[in-house]
């Protein structure tokens, strides 16, 4: 595949040894299942921990990617942080994972969670598996102060200042201004203990007002799973952050992903690089810890040019630890009474986010039509699965044909949905189980040939020349 930039050999064989080497440490590891909100998992809210805590943003600009109405959409936010508390970063989100498994233990105790709940920081630091300590309880409590203070925006996107003021201020950090939007929260109150609360009293724990729409979420059940002992084993820091961004794009592309590097450039706060070999140096531990323990199957990092601007996509195909976890969604959301029985208490759960989508679609699928080297790997991919056909020509073209009309998110959830079936065990041909579900789509897009009519011969020449390989 001269097409494709591919991770090399040597990194495969290592990422192969040292999973074998793995196995054994998986026996004497039993996964420690927890469900964690689904909304803002979505959400790239977490960053590397800096050093330097001065010279952290005080905002920044993200992007939410979710289903809705079966289209792939892209919703814009900005996260604002908590003062000089900074944004929230990667060890929030250790002690965030801690406070949603102490959750669940509620959840199992009282079937339902309290709007203002109460937990101590022996309860969260022993939750999220880290050791008693001075510093740790510090942690605490400047997690609970970072994540009340934290607001994520919607529908407000940050603007230029205009020309004059540029020049009035060219001497000061430029502040960018913001349109109107809706601001929401994910904790409310805080109550640290030691302070007194609205009735007055002096509390020993920490007390905590939940966000309406993060309790309510919770409770209905829309979450994913996460194997938290696998969580945290990992030591590095892009470590977590990487496998709580897979999680949702795992989850939209049903066991596959990709991202522009830029974009975990500006979500992680992390140093941009312009080679390769650094890119894939910078992800080296992250890489190998998830693959090591099973959540990643392969993964690749693709040289692309979108204008004049060089990127990278990373591109990943979740391992059979994250295909395991997702299976026993439906088993957890029996077991903690998730869904219908709290439809009565909390009626329909309403994304807030949705508010600020886009009126018409975000093209990410525009760009991946248009895009050559995402053809060609989503070709590769499916050539791969179909195995030996008995008209490798004709098959090819009418795949090539399929790649070029009907949008690619759509193919890789596809992909996806075929591959979990064989997971399961099903016994099904891929090759023309995968071309059949993809005729479904091009039919609901009114397209003529998966209605079996003819093909103009200006429109086969036009699909079969649609990839060319790249110089």
């Amino acid at each position: 595949m001269d097409h494709v930039d591919l991770v090399t050999a040597s990194e495969q064989e290592s990422s192969l040894s040292t999973r074998h080497s793995l196995s054994t440490e998986a026996i004497l590891t039993a996964p420690v299942l927890l469900l964690a909100e689904h909304i803002l998992g979505s959400i790239p809210l977490w960053e590397v921990k800096s050093k330097n805590s001065r010279s952290s943003l005080r905002e920044k600009e993200v992007v939410r990617e979710v289903y809705y109405h079966g289209q792939l959409r892209k919703i814009p936010l900005v996260i604002y942080a908590s003062g000089d508390l900074g944004l929230p970063n990667s060890v929030d989100l250790e002690l965030f994972r801690g406070f949603e498994r102490w959750a669940l233990g509620q959840l199992d105790k009282k079937k339902t969670l309290d709007p203002i709940v109460r937990i101590s920081g022996a309860d969260i630091l022993q939750a999220a598996g880290k050791e008693l300590s001075g510093p740790a309880y510090g942690e605490v409590d400047r997690f609970f102060l970072r994540m009340a203070g934290t607001m994520i925006s919607a529908g407000r996107e940050k603007t230029e200042p205009s020309e004059d003021l540029r020049e009035r201020t060219s001497l000061s950090p430029r502040r960018l201004r913001s349109k109107k939007g809706i601001v929401f929260k994910i904790f409310g109150t805080v109550i640290l203990p030691g302070q007194a609360n609205k009735q007055g009293e002096l509390v020993d724990k920490y007390e905590v007002e939940l966000a309406p729409w993060y309790r309510d979420s919770l409770l209905m059940g829309n979450c994913f799973v996460i194997d938290h002992s696998l969580f945290t084993g990992m030591k590095g820091s892009l470590s977590k952050l990487l496998h709580q961004l897979l999680h949702n794009l795992f989850y939209l592309g049903k066991g596959h992903a990709e991202q522009r590097y830029l974009d975990l450039v500006k979500y992680w706060q992390i140093k941009r690089h312009a080679s390769k070999s650094k890119v894939i140096q910078q992800f080296a531990e992250a890489h190998s810890e998830l693959t090591k323990r099973g959540f990643l199957e392969r993964w690749q990092i693709v040289p692309i040019k979108i204008g004049q601007e060089k990127d990278f996509v990373f591109i990943w195909d979740a391992g059979i630890a994250w295909w395991k976890t997702e299976a026993i969604l439906p088993e957890l959301k029996n077991k903690y009474e998730l869904g219908e029985a709290h439809e009565l208490e909390a009626g329909p759960v309403i994304d807030p986010f949705l508010t600020a989508l886009p009126e018409t679609s975000v093209g990410a699928d525009a760009n991946a039509m248009t895009d050559i080297n995402s053809g060609a790997r989503l070709l590769d991919e499916i050539i791969g699965l179909s195995g030996r056909r008995k008209d490798p020509e004709v098959w090819e073209k009418w795949w090539k044909r399929a790649i070029a009309a009907v949008p690619h998110s759509r193919i890789w959830l596809r992909i996806g949905e075929v591959k979990e079936r064989k997971a399961r065990g099903e016994r099904i041909n891929v090759g023309s189980y995968l071309a059949k579900l993809i005729k479904v789509e091009a039919k609901g897009l009114g397209l003529g040939w998966a209605e079996g009519k003819t093909v103009t011969r200006r429109a086969r020449d036009r699909y079969a020349g649609y990839y060319e390989k790249p110089e």
